[in-house]
């Protein structure tokens, strides 16, 4: 047997009765600063610094008369109190790099020293003198350096692997430099 069901006015008033929340000045504050703070986080963690001022800055590098391709470069200011910051790129194919300041293309106007690290898979005693002879060959273009290879071997001489030991010197003009030509001797 189904029996039907009433609403009594008891329960009318408990259905529309409205109920309030109280809630204290100080939760109200504490609300309010914790939406403050992670408004701020989120505007600074998802934003970029912005460097102002940079100009381009492109070249080759070579290595004993050739192109040195797949190297790391950095540009460190020679007075970093100026504000001038590290440029940094990696070598193509044939050698030629544009530099890169916290992500953006361009380095800030100014005297730098340069590091350059090449390395290379170590295949044994004689990596790099087989490395140097197959450069010297016609045609050769070499590859791009393989993933998680952690058995390597600097390429090139250690000299030039720190901008405190580096020789090498460059001057960025305010107007930038499409041609700059950083020779390893």
């Amino acid at each position: 047997m189904r029996r039907s069901y009433r609403a009594s006015k008891l329960d009318l008033k408990m259905y529309n009765k409205k109920f309030r929340v109280v809630i204290s000045k100080t939760t109200w504050t504490f609300l309010i600063l914790i939406c403050l703070c992670c408004f701020t986080i989120f505007v600074t963690g998802c934003s970029r610094a912005k460097v102002r001022g940079l100009v381009p800055a492109e070249g080759v590098l070579i290595y004993e008369g050739q192109p040195l391709a797949w190297t790391i470069i950095a540009f460190a200011p020679e007075d970093a109190a100026g504000g001038a910051r590290l440029g940094t790129a990696q070598t193509d194919g044939k050698g030629r790099f544009v530099l890169k300041t916290l992500g953006d293309y361009g380095v800030l106007p100014g005297d730098y020293r340069i590091a350059v690290t090449k390395y290379i898979p170590n295949e044994g005693e004689n990596s790099v003198a087989d490395w140097k002879a197959k450069r010297q060959e016609e045609g050769f273009e070499e590859p791009k350096p393989q993933e998680n290879v952690f058995n390597v071997v600097l390429a090139i001489p250690e000299k030039f692997t720190t901008t405190k030991n580096s020789e090498l010197k460059f001057t960025v003009e305010s107007g930038g430099n499409s041609d700059i030509k950083i020779e390893l001797q």
